[in-house]
C-alpha cells in the first residue's frame, strides 16, 4: 500500500513538474540554447501552453511581412501584473512575453520561423530571439539574428518569396526602447481590451480573464479608443490612428527612439503629423514638406515612406521587407478625406 502511495506521489510530482515553467531559465544571465528549456509549452509546434502561460491577442497587431503571430504571457504563480494608466502593464520580475512568428504553407501546414521572448529580470527586460529548426521541433537561440528564405506560403500579398529577417539582439531595441530602456509594446490595456476564445471554447474579454485567473489586478477598464484598423464598420480616422499607434507610436513618442523627430503618433496625440515639417529625415522626406498634407496623400511624407522598401527611406525601418498594401490604402483614404 505504501509503495503504491509513494508511486502516486512520484508520478504526481513528475506530472506537475512537466507542466511548470522553468522560472530559473527566465532569470538566468546565461539563457538556454533551446526554447524548449523554458518549458512554456506542452506541445510547442501546436502552441499548447503549459500551466500559467496564457494566450492573448491585440486588437490591431503590428505588421511583420504578413506573418501570423501567436502571443502568450507568463506571470509566475502567486504574482500579479498591475495597471500603469494606459501604458504597458507593470509585470512582476520573472514574467515573460512570448511571441511566435509563422506562415501558413500552401500545403496547409504551418511554418514556424522564430519565437521572440521578453523576459523581465531584476535589472529590466531582456530580449531574446529563438529561430525554429528545419524539423520544426525546437527553436534555438540566435543572438545574431537570422535571415530566412520563405517560399510557398499564403499571404494577402501572394508573395512567392519573402526574405524574412529574425532580428539580432540589438535590433530588438530599435522598437522596444523607451527612455533608453527595453520595454514591451503590445500588452497595454487599450490593445488587449477585446474578447478571445480560450482553450475551453468560451469567449471572454482578455482583461477580465487575466484578472479572473489572478495574473492582473482587477480594474473596471472602459477605454475603447483602440479599434481594429481594418474593420470598415468603424470611423476612418480612428482606424488610421489605431494602426499608427500600434505600428509607429512606440518609437514616435516623446520617450521613444524617434523622439527627436517631433512626430508623435500615439492614438491620443492630437496632431499626428498634420503640416509637421521633417527633422533630420534626409532623403526619407522624398523632397516633400510635411508629414501629412490634408487632402493630398501624394504630398505626405508619412505615406511616401510607407510606400518605400529602400533603406533610410522606408518606415518602419526594420521588421518588414514587404509593403503593407491594406495599410497603405487606409492611410491614403484617410489623408484624402482630411479637410
Amino acid at each position: 500500500m505504501k509503495s503504491n502511495s509513494l508511486r502516486f506521489i512520484i508520478l504526481l510530482f513528475i506530472s506537475c513538474n512537466a507542466l511548470a515553467v522553468n522560472d530559473d531559465s527566465i532569470l538566468s544571465d546565461d539563457p538556454p540554447n533551446r526554447l524548449s528549456e523554458f518549458n512554456f509549452f506542452s506541445d510547442p509546434m501546436n502552441h499548447l501552453p503549459n500551466e500559467n502561460v496564457v494566450p492573448y491577442d491585440l486588437i490591431t497587431p503590428l505588421f511583420t511581412d504578413y506573418a501570423d503571430k501567436h502571443r502568450f504571457v507568463y506571470v509566475p504563480n502567486g504574482m500579479t501584473a498591475e495597471f500603469n494608466g494606459d501604458e504597458v502593464f507593470e509585470f512582476p520580475i520573472g514574467a515573460a512575453l512570448i511571441k511566435t512568428f509563422s506562415y501558413q504553407k500552401a500545403d496547409g501546414d504551418e511554418l514556424l520561423l522564430e519565437t521572440r521572448l521578453l523576459l523581465h529580470k531584476a535589472d529590466g527586460w531582456d530580449a531574446l530571439t529563438y529561430v525554429w529548426n528545419t524539423d520544426q521541433d525546437d527553436a534555438y537561440l540566435a543572438l545574431g539574428g537570422k535571415t530566412i528564405d520563405v517560399k510557398n506560403v499564403l499571404t494577402p500579398s501572394n508573395s512567392s518569396y519573402i526574405r524574412y529577417r529574425a532580428p539580432n539582439k540589438n535590433q530588438c531595441k530599435e522598437c522596444h526602447l523607451k527612455n533608453d530602456e527595453v520595454e514591451p509594446i503590445g500588452p497595454k490595456p487599450r490593445n488587449i481590451n477585446k474578447q478571445l476564445i480560450y482553450l475551453d471554447g468560451i469567449r471572454r474579454n482578455q482583461i477580465n480573464h487575466w484578472a479572473a485567473i489572478g495574473i492582473l489586478q482587477k480594474s473596471d477598464y472602459t477605454n475603447d479608443l483602440m479599434i481594429d484598423a481594418f474593420d470598415e464598420n468603424y470611423d476612418l480616422s480612428l482606424r488610421a490612428r489605431s494602426y499608427l499607434d500600434i505600428n509607429c507610436g512606440h518609437c514616435h513618442s516623446p520617450e521613444g527612439s524617434a523622439s527627436s523627430s517631433g512626430l508623435y503618433l500615439s492614438i491620443d496625440d492630437k496632431n499626428y503629423g498634420v503640416y509637421k515639417k521633417p527633422v533630420a529625415a534626409g532623403r526619407g522626406s522624398g523632397g516633400l514638406s510635411y508629414s501629412i498634407v490634408p487632402g493630398h496623400p501624394e504630398e505626405s511624407i508619412l505615406l511616401y515612406r510607407m510606400l518605400s522598401n529602400e533603406p533610410d527611406v522606408m518606415m518602419p525601418e526594420s521588421g518588414r521587407t514587404l509593403m503593407h498594401a491594406e495599410a497603405i490604402s487606409l492611410m491614403r483614404e484617410w489623408i484624402s478625406e482630411m479637410k
